[in-house]
C-alpha cells in the first residue's frame, strides 16, 4: 500500500470515527456538553469543535500555505448544529482534497505557516498523518466523557472500520 492510499484510508476512518461520535452526542442533553467538567478544552462541544476546526485549518495550510482562523478561534461554538455543521464542510473538503492528490503531492515538502505565524516545511504526507492521529487522540478522550454520561459511540478502533464491522 502506498502512502497515498494509506492516507486515504485514514481519512476515510476518521470521517467515520468523527460520525460517531456526533451521533452519540446527539444522544446527550445540551447542557451536559457544555458542562466543563468533563471535556479537555472547555466543554464537549468545544473539544469536537477543536477537532473539526484543525481539519479545516491544516486543510487550508496544504491549499494555501496558511491558516485564515485559528483552531482557537473556532472554538467558540456554542451548539452541537455549529458543529455538525463544521464537520460536514471540513470532511466534504478533505474528501475532495484526499481524492485529487497524487503521491508526489504527498511526499513533496509543503511550506506552510503555522496558528503563530511561524514558517515551517513538513512532507504532505507527516501533516496529513498527523491530522488524522490528532483527531484519533482527541476522540478518545470524546469517547471517554461520552459513555460516562451514558451515550458511548461504540467501538472506534481503525481495523474494525478496515474490516467493514461499522
Amino acid at each position: 500500500m502506498s502512502k497515498l492510499e494509506l492516507i486515504r484510508h485514514l481519512y476515510g476512518y476518521n470521517e467515520w470515527a468523527n460520525s460517531k461520535l456526533l451521533d452519540a452526542a446527539s444522544r446527550v442533553p445540551a447542557e451536559q456538553l457544555l458542562d466543563a467538567r468533563v471535556a479537555s478544552w472547555g466543554s464537549l462541544i468545544t473539544d469536537l469543535a477543536h477537532i473539526g476546526g484543525a481539519q479545516a485549518v491544516w486543510l487550508s495550510r496544504w491549499q494555501i500555505g496558511r491558516n485564515p482562523t485559528s483552531v482557537i478561534g473556532v472554538q467558540g461554538m456554542t451548539t452541537l448544529d455549529e458543529v455538525h455543521a463544521l464537520f460536514d464542510e471540513s470532511h466534504a473538503g478533505l474528501r475532495e482534497y484526499v481524492s485529487i492528490i497524487t503521491e508526489d503531492a504527498v511526499e513533496s515538502e509543503l511550506d506552510y505557516s503555522d496558528s503563530r505565524g511561524n514558517q515551517n516545511r513538513r512532507p504532505l504526507w507527516q501533516l496529513m498523518t498527523h491530522v488524522a492521529n490528532h483527531g484519533t487522540y482527541h476522540r478518545g478522550e470524546i469517547a471517554g466523557a461520552l459513555t460516562s454520561l451514558g451515550s458511548s459511540p461504540g467501538d472506534l478502533d481503525f481495523v474494525l472500520w478496515e474490516l467493514g464491522i461499522r
